[in-house]
């Protein structure tokens, strides 16, 4: 019997060290996209990505917090999570020769969950498959959703102008363009406007809050659904306010200071209602 116990012992500690090993050569191989591509990626002003170097932290923070529940999930090696890391390590290959930091993040963030779901089973991978997934906020998109953003910059503008015209106001609006008719003020919504960065911010923001405050994962799936309306409100009232500030103050002062650092604080208001919104959803439901 102490034989077993001393053999099954040994078993865990080669198992450890392998995954260790392998997570090392993980950090090693994606080395690149860690200390370079990311970096510039984050900060690129096309890409707009500042709120993506705290999602990694995040994830770390969720594996730490739940440290407990995976490590009771611990279960036999799986074959099926093996061919699952090579599915990741070939997407990876495919990012790495394409340079394609897109697919380098997506390997990454699959291998997080697929290469302990190899050394410890099915349930150690679902314990860690939200922080893998929450990774994937990391990908850049928005110079990949130009479409995307050309709708988003027409909604906003269509709807702040029809809400203006109902109010009373004389503002004309020609595509993404609201202007005064004597030519005084004029706004253009563009593409650093168009919301996309407060959408991407504040969906990673609802998921890693409702992670944490709703039981159920269809009460946080609503949330995250959600996020994408109030978003987007949120960028109507900021080009709304933009409008009323240059009308009733001045439109130097609306199109300058109150442009650059309204958007903080209409951030701020999407967030609020966010978090409203998560509590009305948690409302009589107990964990």
């Amino acid at each position: 019997m102490a034989e077993e116990i001393t053999h099954k012992e040994h078993k865990d500690k080669l198992r450890l060290f392998l995954l260790v090993l392998c997570f090392a050569s993980m950090i090693f191989g994606f080395r690149t996209l860690i200390f370079v591509h990311a970096p510039v990626v984050f900060n690129d002003p096309l890409e707009d990505m500042s709120f993506a170097w705290y999602v990694p932290i995040f994830s770390a923070y969720v594996i730490w917090r739940t440290r407990d529940e995976i490590l009771s999930s611990v279960g036999n090696p799986s074959i099926v999570g093996a061919f699952a890391v090579l599915g990741a390590l070939f997407c990876g290959f495919l990012g790495v020769r394409g340079v394609q930091v897109r697919l380098e993040i997506l390997s990454f963030a699959a291998l997080i969950a697929c290469i302990p779901w190899a050394f410890y089973g099915r349930r150690v991978a679902e314990k860690l498959l939200f922080p893998a997934a929450f990774l994937l906020f990391c990908i850049p998109l928005a110079s990949f959703l130009d479409v995307v953003t050309v709708h988003l910059r027409l909604i906003a503008t269509t709807v702040a102008a029809a809400l203006l015209k109902g109010a009373g106001s004389e503002l004309i609006r020609t595509g993404t363009l609201i202007s005064s008719p004597d030519g005084t003020f004029a706004i253009d919504v563009a593409s650093p406007c168009s919301g996309l960065r407060s959408l991407f911010a504040l969906l990673a923001l609802s998921s890693g809050y409702a992670y944490f405050t709703l039981p159920t994962w269809p009460r946080r799936a609503i949330l995250f659904a959600l996020s994408i309306p109030i978003a987007m409100f949120g960028n109507v009232v900021r080009i709304l306010s933009i409008c009323i500030v240059g009308s009733v103050a001045s439109p130097s002062f609306a199109t300058g200071f109150y442009h650059d650092y309204s958007g903080y604080v209409v951030f701020a208001v999407a967030i609020a209602m966010m978090v409203l919104t998560g509590s009305l959803l948690g409302k009589g439901v107990h964990k």
